[in-house]
C-alpha cells in the first residue's frame, strides 16, 4: 500500500527516507530484493524507491486483498513467475510470516528487514525538512507533541507512517495510534508468537532478563531480542540501547486489553514484578509511577518495599510525597499518616529521629490501638501486608515512646512472621527486616536473649546473598549486642564479617556502621587497649546524639571516665544523661547499664561514698551482684562478697562476666585454684577471651611470672598499667546503730545537745558515744572522723 499520510507528489519526487542508507549497503549485483516489513514502515515506498524494480507482493490471502498498482501473488514461487521475462530487478513485498527459501537458491537476492526500514533521528530531521511545504494547519486544540527529532524518533521508533502523520500534525497523536493498529493487529495474528511480542510490551524496560521473569509467571514462552528488533518493535537508540517506542508500546498493549481485558490487567501487575526481581525496585516502581498503575505499584510495595528501604529509604519518601493522597489512603487507609511520619526520617545518612519524651501515655494513644486492633485482625491470616503493617506499629510504638509495647508488638509481630513462613513463601529482605526491626525494640525493652535470636535469623535470612544493606546491619547489631553481654570473641568474629559488607553499603553506611563502632569500642576496653577505645569513639560525636543506641554510647564515655581513674566523671555522665533524657533513660536498657556504670564507680572507690547518688537499679541485676561482690571484698567484708557472688545467676551471664564470677572465687580463696588461673590465661592467649578477664587476678598479684611470661609485650603492658590493690592497715571498723545515728548527726552538722534533743537522750551519752566513734575511726576531729566515715563507706 502507498503512504495514506501524504499526497502522491512526495512519493514520486523522493526515495524512501531511509533508502540511501540501506542502498549503499547493495552490491549493484542484486537482481531480488526481498521486503518483510509490515505496513506502516512505507514498504512499498521503499520497494519503489529501486530503480526499474517490478513490485510484487506475497500474502497469504492474495485473492481476497488486491493492492491497487501492485501485482499480489501467494507465494514467492509465484513472485518470481509473475516477473519472468519482464524487468530485469524484481521487490517482493514478503506480507507472509513464512519465506520459501528454496526458491531463492537460484536468485541473487538482499533481504530488507524492517530494521532496515526505521528511519534514524537524522533521517526524521531530513524527512521533516521536506514535508514543511505541504504541513496542514492544526485541526484540533490537543497538546502538541514536540516537533524535536529525538524525541519523535522516541516515540514512533522511526516507524514512517506515523512519523510522517505528526510531522504534518503535531496534534495527530491519536490518529497516529490508530494508523498503526491495523497493521500491527494482523501481525500479531500472522505469527505464531504474535500475542507474546504483544504481552512483552507492557515491560519496561524489555531485555532478556525481564523478558524471562515475565514470562516464568504467564503462559506462553519469551520472544527474542532478536526477533523482536528485526520486527521493528524493539529500536535503537542513539546511545545504542533498545527501548520499544511509546507508540508502539500503547498499540499493542491496546490490543492486548481488548482481546483479554482481565489478562491485560494482570500482566501489568506481572510485569512490574519482573522488572523489581530483574532489575532493581526503583526501576519498577519508576515505571508503575509513570504509568498511572497505583494497585501494581501497591501490590508492589507490600512484597518489596524493604528492598527499596535498605537501597535509600529517601525514594519511598519522595514517593509518597508525590503520591495523590487518595492512593496512599487506599494503601494504608487511616494509618498513612503515620506511615508518612515514619519515612520523613530518612535523611542523607540513613533514618534519623528525634528520641520520645514520652508525653503521649500509651493507653491516650488512639492510633497505637487502632493500629494494634489492625495488626490483630490481620495477623490472623498473615502474609506481606500483615507483616509490613507489623513493622508499622512497632515502628510507630518507638517513635512515640512506648518503649515497653514496642518490645510486646515486636513480640507478636515475629510470631506472625514464623506463622507466613509455614503458610507461605515470604521474601528474605521482608522476613530479614521484620526479625532485625523486631530485635531492636527487644534488646532496648531488656529481652537481649529474644533480641540475640532475632538478629540471628535476620542474618541467615540474607546469609549468602547481594543484600549488603542488611547484611552489615545486622552483623553490625550483633557485633554490639554480643560485645555488651560480654561475648568479645564472637563479638569480633560479627566484626570482620560487618567489615566485608559495609563497603558495599551506599545510602546508610554510616546508620548501619554505628553499633559496629560502638562494638568495636567495647572490645577494646575488655583487651584494655584505651589506644584503640579512643580511637572507635573518635567516630563518634563527642556526645550521645539522638540515635537509638545512644544509651551504650553514655556507658561507654562513663566507662571510659573510670580507667581514666575520673569515678566522679563517669557518676556525671549518667546522672545528666538521666536529666537531660528522663524518658529514654527509663528503658531497661538504659537503666542496666547505667546502673553497671554507677556500681563500677562505686568500685572504683570503695571505701568513699560515691560523689553522686546513682539512681536505683534492678537489685538482683548478676552483674550487680558481682560488682557489689567485688566491692565488699574490698572492703574485707569477705563473707559477704561470697554471699553475692553465691547469689548471682550466672546462667544468664555472657563470657566477661562469667570471668569476673571465677576472678572472684579465685582471690577470696586463696587455696590452690592453679587450674583456673590456667583456664583464663589460656583463653587469653588463644584470643578467645579478653585482658579484662585477667584484670583482677593482675590486681591481686594472683598472676605469676610464668603466666604473664605467656602473653604478648603489649599486653603485658597494658596489664602493668593496673593499679595493685592497696592493703588495708586495720580491719573495717564496726559501729554500733547508736553510733552510726551519731555519726548521722554530725555529718548534717548537728552539735551534741541537738542530736540528744534529736535521739531522746542525755547529753552525756551523746558526749560518751562521739568518743567512742572517734576511736574506733581513728580520728581527733570531727573532720577527721568525717573523712573515715567516707573512706570506710560508713
Amino acid at each position: 500500500m502507498h503512504v495514506r499520510t501524504t499526497g502522491p507528489e512526495l512519493l514520486t519526487t523522493m526515495d524512501h527516507p531511509a533508502w540511501s542508507r540501506f542502498s549503499s549497503t547493495l552490491t549493484g549485483s542484486e537482481s531480488t530484493l526481498l521486503i518483510e516489513a509490515r505496513a506502516g514502515l512505507g514498504h512499498e515506498w521503499f520497494a519503489r524507491s529501486w530503480p526499474d524494480a517490478r513490485i510484487v507482493s506475497v500474502r497469504d490471502d492474495a485473492d481476497q486483498r488486491p493492492t491497487p498498482g501492485v501485482d499480489t501473488v501467494d507465494s514467492l514461487a509465484a513472485a518470481f513467475d509473475k516477473a519472468a521475462g519482464g524487468a530485469q530487478r524484481l521487490a517482493v513485498i514478503l506480507d507472509s510470516p513464512t519465506v520459501d527459501w528454496t526458491v531463492l537458491a537460484d536468485h541473487d537476492w538482499r533481504m530488507a528487514r524492517a530494521s532496515d526500514l526505521l528511519l534514524s533521528v537524522d533521517e526524521v530531521d531530513a524527512l521533516a525538512t521536506s514535508t514543511a511545504s505541504v504541513r496542514a494547519p492544526p485541526a484540533t486544540t490537543a497538546e502538541p507533541i514536540s516537533g524535536e527529532p529525538a524525541h519523535l524518533h522516541r516515540l514512533t521508533g522511526g516507524w514512517l507512517e506515523p512519523t510522517l502523520i505528526l510531522l504534518l500534525d503535531p496534534q495527530a497523536l491519536t490518529r497516529a495510534k490508530e494508523a498503526m493498529l491495523p497493521s500491527l493487529s494482523r501481525w500479531i495474528v500472522q505469527h505464531h508468537h504474535g500475542w507474546e511480542v504483544a504481552k512483552a510490551a507492557f515491560l519496561e524496560p524489555i531485555t532478556a532478563d525481564t523478558l524471562a521473569a515475565f514470562f516464568r509467571e504467564i503462559h506462553g514462552s519469551p520472544p527474542s531480542i532478536a526477533d523482536m528488533r528485526a520486527a521493528g518493535f524493539l529500536v535503537l537508540d542513539e546511545d545504542g540501547t533498545v527501548f520499544m517506542p511509546d507508540l508502539i508500546r500503547h498499540c499493542l498493549t491496546a490490543l492486548v486489553h481488548q482481546n483479554d481485558r482481565a489478562l491485560a490487567d494482570d500482566l501489568v501487575a506481572v510485569a512490574i514484578d519482573a522488572v523489581a526481581e530483574s532489575v532493581n525496585v526503583t526501576s519498577a516502581v519508576q515505571h508503575a509511577v509513570s504509568r498511572r498503575h497505583w494497585h501494581a505499584l501497591g501490590d508492589l510495595l507490600s512484597e518489596r518495599w524493604t528492598d527499596l528501604f535498605t537501597s535509600d529509604a529517601r525514594i519511598i519518601r519522595r514517593l509518597f510525597e508525590s503520591l495523590p493522597t487518595s492512593v496512599i489512603d487506599q494503601w494504608l487507609g487511616e494509618f498513612g499518616g503515620a506511615a508518612v511520619r515514619l519515612l520523613k526520617g530518612a535523611g542523607p545518612d540513613g533514618m534519623s529521629f528525634m528520641l520520645p519524651d514520652g508525653r503521649l501515655e500509651h493507653e491516650k494513644d488512639t492510633l497505637a490501638l487502632r493500629l494494634q486492633a489492625k495488626t490483630t485482625s490481620l495477623y490472623r491470616d498473615p502474609g506481606p501486608a500483615a507483616l509490613s503493617f507489623g513493622l508499622l506499629e512497632v515502628g510507630y510504638l518507638r517513635l512515640a515512646g512506648h518503649d515497653a509495647q514496642a518490645a510486646v508488638a515486636a513480640r507478636r509481630l515475629l510470631t506472625a512472621l514464623h506463622s507466613a513462613e509455614s503458610q507461605r513463601r515470604i521474601r528474605p529482605a521482608l522476613a530479614s527486616v521484620v526479625n532485625l526491626h523486631s530485635g531492636v525494640p527487644l534488646a532496648i525493652g531488656g529481652d537481649p536473649v529474644l533480641a540475640y535470636s532475632s538478629y540471628r535469623a535476620a542474618y541467615h535470612q540474607v546469609a549468602g546473598s547481594d543484600h549488603h544493606f542488611l547484611l552489615s546491619d545486622t552483623t553490625s547489631k550483633l557485633a554490639l549486642l554480643t560485645a555488651l553481654r560480654g561475648d568479645t570473641h564472637e563479638a569480633r568474629e560479627w566484626i570482620t564479617a560487618h567489615d566485608r559488607w559495609i563497603g558495599e553499603v551506599g545510602w546508610g553506611r554510616k546508620m548501619v556502621g554505628r553499633s559496629a563502632h560502638l562494638a568495636r569500642a567495647l572490645v577494646a576496653l575488655a583487651d584494655l587497649d584505651l589506644n584503640a577505645m579512643d580511637t572507635a569513639l573518635r567516630v563518634l560525636p563527642a556526645t550521645p546524639d539522638q540515635d537509638e543506641t545512644w544509651q551504650v554510647h553514655a556507658y561507654l564515655l562513663a566507662m571510659r571516665s573510670l580507667v581514666a581513674g575520673q569515678p566522679r566523671r563517669a557518676l556525671i555522665i549518667t546522672s545528666s544523661m538521666r536529666h537531660q533524657r528522663p524518658h529514654p533513660s527509663q528503658t531497661p536498657l538504659a537503666q542496666h547499664l547505667f546502673a553497671i556504670a554507677d556500681r563500677a564507680a562505686e568500685v572504683s572507690n570503695p571505701l568513699g561514698a560515691p560523689a553522686i547518688e546513682p539512681a536505683s537499679a534492678t537489685p538482683h541485676a548478676p552483674e550487680l551482684r558481682l560488682l557489689d561482690a567485688y566491692r565488699a571484698l574490698l572492703i574485707g567484708d569477705v563473707d559477704h562478697a561470697a554471699a553475692l557472688v553465691g547469689r548471682a545467676r550466672t546462667d544468664v551471664l555472657g563470657t566477661r562476666w562469667l570471668n569476673v564470677a571465677m576472678q572472684l572465687h579465685i582471690v577470696m580463696d586463696r587455696q590452690d585454684k592453679s587450674d583456673m588461673v590456667e583456664y583464663l590465661v589460656e583463653d587469653v592467649v588463644s584470643g578467645q577471651g579478653a585482658l579484662v578477664d585477667l584484670a583482677l587476678l593482675q590486681r591481686h598479684a594472683v598472676l605469676s611470672d610464668s603466666h604473664l611470661q605467656r602473653l604478648s609485650d603489649a599486653q603485658r603492658a597494658r596489664l602493668s598499667r593496673i593499679p595493685p590493690i592497696p592493703t588495708l592497715e586495720r580491719p573495717r571498723p564496726t559501729l554500733t546503730p547508736r553510733e552510726l545515728e551519731v555519726l548521722d548527726g554530725l555529718r548534717q552538722g548537728l552539735t551534741r545537745r541537738q542530736i540528744a534533743e534529736r535521739q531522746f537522750r542525755s547529753e552525756n551519752t551523746v558526749r560518751s558515744q562521739v568518743r567512742s566513734l572517734y576511736q574506733k575511726l581513728s580520728a581527733g576531729t570531727l573532720d577527721e572522723a568525717l573523712a573515715a566515715a567516707r573512706r570506710w563507706g560508713l
